[in-house]
């Protein structure tokens, strides 16, 4: 096997980077056949995706206009089971791409019904292909046809290499579709970020929401500071190794008559972005006549921490300043609560 020149490298690495771009489950088969495109030159790319129980399956081609016709159609699925890289993938475990001519002599493929009565017709003489099984009922696949010369060992390589991001950008795609669906009507907002802090995805009205509760962010597609010191406190907390962290505590705001639940979902000790769960809605009375808006940015912050039952030291850890400071605000936070003591601030912060 050859080794990848230093430009198969940077192709093979633009190309992954647009097998992750999709937003959207729709958007992900027309985006995989144009990354897939750059690195694998061909007459036709075909995706497919099968459901096995009722037989469906549907068809994407690049360019559009090769996508086969209702009679052609027909003849590729009377003669299916002639298709060598159809038996051999449904193998299981497999995992490396394949070629027709791995099976078959050039004059072995000619003699097939499929290639009489359906690759003949569409121009095909050379195709690799490889199968992804999403699920036990679910499987894509993607087939690259050429019309003049086979594909060699090293362009199954960079396909057999791109096979695992094509499966993983999928199964990203359909975990975000299954949490806006039960985002959806709930009133609730998700914001994914990074481990730098920086909002990879958002629901559009949410920095709205950030500016009412927060004020503006500081820099471009940065969580507000607050926000922020908050998450990276739990993600830290729960990536701890000498010891057994205890569940998050939503991080509760209230800001006149309305205030937000923020619930932070760890992504895990591999991963490099977490999730969080913005509920927003009507304040309880007392909570309302908190009126948070006499509260200092410093002082909302520092409440919030407090709401999570953090001691004055963990707070002033956690933003960085001392003890004494923090008990500095304590003591103006209980003034202008009207409590003495930090149950009560604990209990009017979350309308108690």
């Amino acid at each position: 096997m050859n080794l990848l020149s230093q430009d198969d490298c940077r192709t093979l690495l633009s190309a992954v980077e647009k097998i992750y771009s999709p937003t959207d489950i729709d958007q992900f088969p027309s985006t995989i056949l144009a990354a897939l495109r750059e690195v694998l030159p061909c007459n036709t790319i075909c995706y497919n995706e099968i459901s096995i129980p009722e037989s469906r399956m549907s068809w994407i081609t690049d360019p559009v206009h090769a996508l086969p016709g209702p009679t052609l159609r027909e003849m590729f699925n009377l003669h299916l089971h002639e298709h060598p890289l159809i038996t051999h993938s449904a193998s299981p475990n497999t995992s490396r791409s394949l070629r027709i001519s791995d099976f078959l002599s050039r004059q072995q493929f000619h003699r097939l019904a499929l290639y009489n009565e359906y690759y003949r017709p569409m121009g095909v003489e050379y195709q690799l292909g490889t199968t992804i099984s999403i699920s036990e009922r679910h499987i894509l696949g993607i087939g690259l046809d050429r019309d003049r010369r086979d594909f060699s060992e090293n362009e199954r390589l960079c396909l057999d290499l791109l096979r695992p991001h094509l499966i993983q950008s999928y199964r990203n795609l359909q975990t975000l579709k299954l949490m806006v669906r039960a985002t959806a009507g709930s009133g609730r907002r998700l914001v994914i970020v990074n481990r730098a802090g920086q909002v990879e995805s958002i629901n559009d009205d949410v920095w709205r929401i950030f500016a009412r509760y927060f004020g503006r962010p500081r820099f471009h597609r940065s969580l507000p500071e607050v926000l922020l010191n908050w998450v990276k406190y739990e993600r830290s907390r729960l990536c701890q190794e000498s010891d057994v962290p205890s569940p998050s505590v939503p991080l509760v705001i209230s800001k006149e008559s309305r205030k937000i639940m923020i619930h932070f979902v760890w992504g895990g000790i591999d991963s490099d972005q977490d999730m969080i769960i913005i509920e927003e809605g009507p304040a309880d009375v007392a909570s309302a006549s908190m009126d948070s808006s006499k509260l200092t940015r410093r002082e909302t912050e520092i409440l919030a921490w407090l709401s999570q039952g953090k001691t004055n030291a963990e707070i002033g850890l956690a933003l960085s300043i001392s003890p004494r400071t923090v008990k500095k605000h304590l003591e103006h936070i209980y003034s202008k609560l009207r409590v003495h003591r930090r149950s009560g601030a604990v209990a009017r912060s979350v309308g108690l």
